[in-house]
């Protein structure tokens, strides 16, 4: 009898396991029915956002990627500015590719020539190309400085122009204006790159030797050799100098006179 009431047990328990087992399985099939679609459709718009975030990061990496190539293989001022509006907003690349540009107009001032756009003719810097590559290095200069906005990282480049501008007023001939940037430039960095705000105070307050007027020693003549003889003190005589003997000239030979012809009826001679 015990054991008839253990089996009728047994039993209940396997049947009430497997109601609860199907009612779970009710539920989820339930829950797959009315919300699974919704969390499927998440789980795609977050597997989407992934990959497209994944591919932005790739073609950012490849945008700057040629930005810096494109800044480190240019040279001529007007390529460089190309560069600069082509690239703009990746990293410091406008910045550079402009602070580059008006350095190499400036150093072209100070060689006096400038190359071709060939890139291998060198051509000499007349009045109005002086002119012209002044005019352009300090609208570069001034661009830069104009998108200055007070923040940290905008201090190295606007200090770089405007030393750039007061080295442009120095081509000019303006001393003062050369001395006002120099002092903008001293303001702009102190605080935040203080050897560069020294060295822009320490130009500006050289700026009052452009006014002086610049004098080039003239060479003084060479000395006339001395006409009179040399009289040595008494006790001292000069060593014979063992020149080698002047070249004789030949002696000249005298022509050879042709003979006389015999006149005519004049016996010959034997």
């Amino acid at each position: 009898m015990a054991r008839k009431d253990e089996e009728r047990k047994r039993l209940a328990e396997v049947h009430q396991t497997d109601v609860g087992e199907g009612r779970i399985n009710e539920d989820f099939v339930t829950w797959l029915k009315t919300k699974g679609p919704t969390w499927l459709l998440i789980s795609l718009a977050f597997i989407v956002a992934y990959l497209w975030m994944v591919r932005w990061q790739q073609q950012e990496g490849r945008a700057r990627d040629e930005a810096w190539i494109d800044l480190m293989s240019t040279v001529q001022p007007a390529s460089l500015e190309d560069v600069a509006m082509r690239h703009a907003g990746i990293d410091s690349i406008s910045d550079l590719a402009r602070l580059t540009a008006a350095d190499t107009l400036l150093r072209d001032i100070q060689r006096g020539s400038t190359i071709g756009d060939d890139g291998q003719q060198i051509i000499t810097l007349d009045e109005s190309g002086r002119d012209m590559h002044l005019n352009q290095a300090a609208r570069l200069y001034q661009a830069i400085a104009a998108e200055d906005d007070g923040t940290t990282g905008r201090t190295l480049a606007t200090v770089c122009a405007l030393n750039g501008l007061a080295a442009v007023s120095e081509c000019r001939g303006d001393v003062d204006e050369a001395a006002k940037q120099y002092r903008l430039a001293a303001a702009r960095a102190e605080g935040w790159l203080t050897p560069l705000a020294a060295q822009a105070t320490a130009r500006a307050e050289s700026t009052g030797e452009l006014r002086e007027e610049i004098l080039f020693a003239i060479p003084a003549s060479p000395p006339t050799p001395a006409t009179n003889p040399v009289t040595l003190p008494k006790g001292l005589s000069l060593p014979p100098l063992n020149l080698p003997p002047a070249p004789q000239k030949p002696a000249a030979v005298p022509a050879e006179v042709p003979p006389a012809s015999p006149a005519p009826g004049a016996p010959k001679p034997q």
